[in-house]
């Protein structure tokens, strides 16, 4: 049992995670740009924009004041827009992209670690692109490579005080959002927000404390 911090705790996948912790016995505080309407006497939430760091700096360190440091961070925010070319891509587009996306997770590694005093976890989620990159993902594959290659400095920089990191790396997340586009076929092959529940829970173990630095490929049913 301990104390969880969740960004973006209003999503989908997010939600999956906090129903996990919760079950286990840990305390979820949650942050989402909106808030969180989700009540239970084992959750928190802290309206919080993840791309603004003086808006993360305050709810991260009223968080720790209220209700206690976090044993793990996981970082959630993320998101895409339209597929385009790069000479199609508008500098709105990409910096879009890089904030949601790369400037969240940055904000929520850099702060939560300032409050893990005892050590703890830091989870990310990245996107299988961002390893087999493809056309038409320029600002996405940057940004999820990006999550991925901090997530590993982390994982360096965490190590003098007991602090691991790692990322997830699934391929399709089956969220009720990409259902609404994809396939039969394609949806049953699809990563399911539970499988990556548990895959977090189990990161954030005592029995995954000797994983540190992996990137972890989670690519749904073959």
């Amino acid at each position: 049992m301990g104390i969880l911090w969740l960004t973006g705790s209003s999503g989908e996948l997010a939600s999956e995670i906090r129903e996990k912790y919760i079950k286990e016995g840990w305390t979820v505080v949650g942050f989402s740009r909106t808030g969180d309407s989700f009540s239970s006497a084992f959750f928190y939430s802290y309206p919080t924009d993840m791309t603004e760091e003086g808006f993360v700096e305050r709810s991260f360190a009223r968080a720790a004041e209220e209700i206690g440091p976090p044993d793990s961070v996981i970082a959630t925010v993320g998101g895409v827009r339209p597929w385009k070319m790069l000479t199609d891509t508008t500098m709105e587009d990409f910096r879009s992209l890089i904030d949601l996306n790369l400037l969240s997770f940055f904000l929520a590694a850099k702060h939560g670690m300032q409050q893990m005093t005892m050590g703890g976890a830091i989870i990310s989620i990245g996107a299988e692109p961002a390893l087999e990159p493809s056309a038409k993902k320029g600002g996405y594959v940057a940004a999820k490579a990006g999550v991925i290659a901090l997530t590993r400095v982390a994982a360096e920089e965490g190590k003098a005080n007991r602090i691991t990191a790692n990322c997830i790396v699934p391929t399709i997340i089956r969220t009720k959002s990409n259902e609404e586009w994809g396939s039969t076929e394609d949806i049953s092959k699809w990563t399911s927000p539970s499988d990556i529940a548990s895959m977090c829970f189990f990161l954030t173990s005592e029995a995954g404390k000797a994983v540190n630095g992996a990137v972890i490929r989670m690519p749904g049913k073959m």
